[in-house]
């Protein structure tokens, strides 16, 4: 497992074999993810509809699809007389 140091200026040479597996080459941008403590790095996506189509569907499902949302969420606005 290949180990950084940071600079003085806090930045870092990313290892070669981490390049490679991100597919990333000079001037490329990688999205910084911090999740709970720890940091993933991930390539900029080159296309971000695609990249974010899809994103939620567990969630959506798990709160019976799309169509179940919107029936309950309609039905709210009914008045209540």
């Amino acid at each position: 497992m290949p180990v950084v140091r940071l600079n003085r200026r806090n930045q870092i040479v990313l290892p070669k074999a981490a390049r490679e597996a991100l597919g990333v080459k000079p001037g490329g941008r990688l999205l910084v993810l911090i999740e709970e403590g720890s940091v993933r790095l991930l390539p900029e996506p080159e296309n971000w509809s695609e990249w974010m189509y899809g994103l939620g569907a567990e969630a959506r499902a798990s709160l019976g699809g799309g169509e179940a949302f919107f029936r309950e969420e309609r039905s709210s606005w009914e008045r209540q007389d």
